[in-house]
């Protein structure tokens, strides 16, 4: 009996060293378990002194130009529409296309483990990047641990895809940072380890994908920033029907949203109260052409010179950036007025801009870090890290990127 035991033991623990190698399970899987995560980006110090602005530099005195506060969105936007794309296929590409046609800027879920997908795929995603888009990582595999149990989630979710499909994606490209994650078929968000990792891994935001086959990913109706953006979700989707194979149930039917008035009138709604318009598609379940649902969303949605149109990850950015940069009046010295934008981010993970409001009676230049800034019509950006100053609706709107010296000539 004792050696049947001991047998059965070795065979069974032969079955999880398998699996583990499998699922290239490492010590940081187990150590991460347990060990909290820093903030994502933060640098230690004051951020005055990395100016070179010590505390005598700082005045109470508004002076003739005087700030009055910060944006909701970047350049003074009325809403946002952030789109995220999901999966590594044929499709992609084209997929890009139509949205560059019109002025749509997304997030890019891709999974950087297919090949030969992937080295086919990575100079059009470079080609992306430029163009204002971003690349967010979906693992290496897209392992899809059904039903995602804390156990199935450990094995599934390791270190192996989180942080080296994030990995894949900065040898690949010429992206600074990857913000954004989208769990495999929106699974294992609720668990808190994983959220752990993500963070480990220095994602700032994870989208998840609600339960499919009970329709729940059709109109998740977030129209705003998610309060939890290690589970975000998004407004609706836009994309067909189609089958998917279930274990345990077989084949069954996952339910699209591809009716143009539903479509539209749920961006409608969500742009007349000046929220977030975010939507979700995969390129293979697309139709394209101008006379296709996706195009025809796309130019219902796009053009609007007050929508920012951002991907997902500058768009939390953007959030982190507004709630915790300050802006300090300085002496004003040989200039109208100068103030000190700073904040405690690494501008590698949070390189975008926010804008500030001035009440000025004047037209000032304006420099940051002695650049001078050029004047920009009202509309809305193409990038979330451009720098420039708008006279707008009454308001002197300066967009510029923080841990500066914002100075009014």
């Amino acid at each position: 009996m004792a050696t049947r035991s001991l047998s059965a033991a070795k065979a069974g623990l032969s079955r999880w060293a398998r699996s583990a190698r499998n699922s290239h399970l490492a010590g940081r899987d187990f150590t991460e378990l347990v060990v909290e995560p820093s903030p994502v980006g933060i640098l230690d110090g004051d951020p005055l002194l990395r100016l070179g602005i010590d505390r005598e530099q700082l005045s109470d005195t508004a002076g003739e130009i005087e700030f009055s506060g910060k944006t909701q969105y970047l350049g003074g936007a009325h809403a946002v529409v952030t789109h995220t794309v999901d999966d590594t296929n044929q499709y992609l590409s084209g997929c890009i296309d139509a949205m560059d046609r019109y002025g749509i800027k997304a997030t890019l879920f891709v999974t950087t483990g297919y090949q030969p997908m992937m080295s086919q795929l990575w100079p059009r995603l470079r080609q992306a990047i430029e163009n204002g888009h971003e690349i967010g990582a979906h693992s290496r595999r897209h392992p899809c641990p059904v039903p995602d149990s804390s156990f199935s989630c450990f094995r599934a979710l390791t270190a192996y895809e989180i942080e080296g499909s994030r990995q894949d994606i900065l040898d690949h490209t010429g992206q600074t940072h990857v913000w954004s994650w989208a769990y495999p078929c929106g699974l294992c968000a609720g668990c808190d380890f994983v959220r752990r990792k993500l963070a480990h891994a220095g994602y700032i935001v994870a989208r998840t994908y609600p339960n499919e086959v009970e329709g729940r990913h059709e109109v998740p109706d977030l129209q705003t920033y998610d309060s939890n953006p290690y589970a975000a979700r998004y407004t609706q989707i836009a994309q067909k029907s189609y089958s998917k194979v279930i274990p345990k149930r077989g084949e069954v039917t996952i339910s699209g949203r591809t009716d143009m008035p539903v479509l539209n009138a749920k961006f409608d709604e969500v742009y007349a109260a000046g929220g977030i318009y975010s939507f979700v598609s995969h390129p293979q379940m697309l139709d394209y052409g101008p006379d296709g649902f996706y195009e025809r969303h796309l130019a219902h949605v796009g053009g609007r010179t007050d929508v920012w149109y951002v991907p997902l990850g500058p768009l939390y950015a953007y959030r982190a950036l507004s709630e915790k940069t300050s802006v300090q009046t300085l002496i004003a010295k040989d200039a109208v007025a100068r103030f000190a934008v700073c904040n405690q981010f690494d501008p590698k993970v949070y390189n975008g801009s926010i804008t500030l409001k001035f009440r000025t009676d004047t037209a000032p230049r304006v420099f940051a870090g002695r650049k001078e800034l050029s004047e920009r019509p009202a509309g809305s950006s193409s990038r979330w890290d451009e720098e420039y100053f708008q006279r707008t609706n009454g308001q002197f709107l300066v967009t510029v990127r923080p841990n500066t010296v914002l100075e009014f000539r």
